[in-house]
């Protein structure tokens, strides 16, 4: 009974161990996306229609089982790479409408609170037109794992921080008007936001988002995952400090 229990133990070993080593290498090729006419792709954000179906149909791709198998065989950041991947194939390679369209396909909350100052009450604003069951099925869809400080609970949150901040940038054409803007709503999200605190992990997904833009609109071919890990690299640039940012806002 102890040899038939060790030789199961040793084939479960077999069958996990591959998947681990391959995770540690260099994240596989995306297939190339088709070049199309630049008057094309400027047209997709004009049909308004087509934007939400892009929307719906991007956090189906989120919950589908590619996702699920590239996240256990390649991990969360090419997870990521994929759904960006995809937001651009359906966007007709329009990169801010993919990049708005992203960040509304990874968003991790249903509505938000306001709160409106000396009356006390609250003002409560959806943000998904999911049934319940829909939202928590693409919740745990949502990759997590990343960044190397990433808590056990995971940085799902941090997705449309990253995005947002992207669409930003590419919207202002400056990624410091982005910075700035982002840096306003983390000030005044613990101040006016049901539940909001100021995060300097949610700044920090923020400045990846601009650095990822920037490298969007030079190579339409980037990767989110080659700026995820900025901030851990020796020598990676930044923006001005959050707390003094923050400080010249209270000020």
């Amino acid at each position: 009974m102890a040899k038939a229990s060790a030789g199961r133990i040793f084939v479960i070993l077999l069958a996990v161990l591959p998947a681990r080593a391959t995770a540690q290498q260099t994240l596989p090729p995306i297939p190339r996306r088709e070049r199309l006419p630049a008057f094309v792709s400027a047209l997709s954000p004009l049909i308004v229609p087509k934007i939400f179906a892009d929307c719906y149909r991007l956090r189906e791709y989120v919950c589908s089982d590619e996702i699920a198998d590239a996240r256990r065989a390649y991990g969360d950041l090419y997870a990521v790479d994929l759904i960006f991947d995809r937001a651009m194939r359906l966007c007709w390679n329009n990169r801010g409408e993919a990049l708005l369209v992203t960040a509304f396909a990874v968003m991790d909350h249903r509505r938000f609170g306001v709160r409106i100052p000396l009356l006390g009450a609250f003002i409560w604003i959806p943000l998904s037109s999911e049934f319940p069951e829909d939202f928590r099925r693409r919740i745990q869809a949502l990759p997590k794992r990343l960044y190397p400080d990433t808590p056990p609970e995971g940085d799902r949150d941090k997705l449309q921080h990253f995005f947002g901040s992207a669409f930003l940038t590419v919207l202002a054409g400056s990624r410091e008007a982005a910075d700035r803007f982002g840096l306003f709503i983390e000030w005044g999200e613990e101040r006016f936001i049901v539940g909001g605190v100021n995060d300097p992990r949610d700044v920090r997904a923020n400045r990846e988002g601009q650095r990822f833009a920037q490298r969007l609109m030079d190579d339409e071919d980037a990767r989110p995952s080659d700026v995820f890990l900025q901030e851990f690299r020796p020598g990676a640039d930044s923006l001005s400090a959050p707390s003094d940012t923050l400080k010249s806002l209270e000020e």
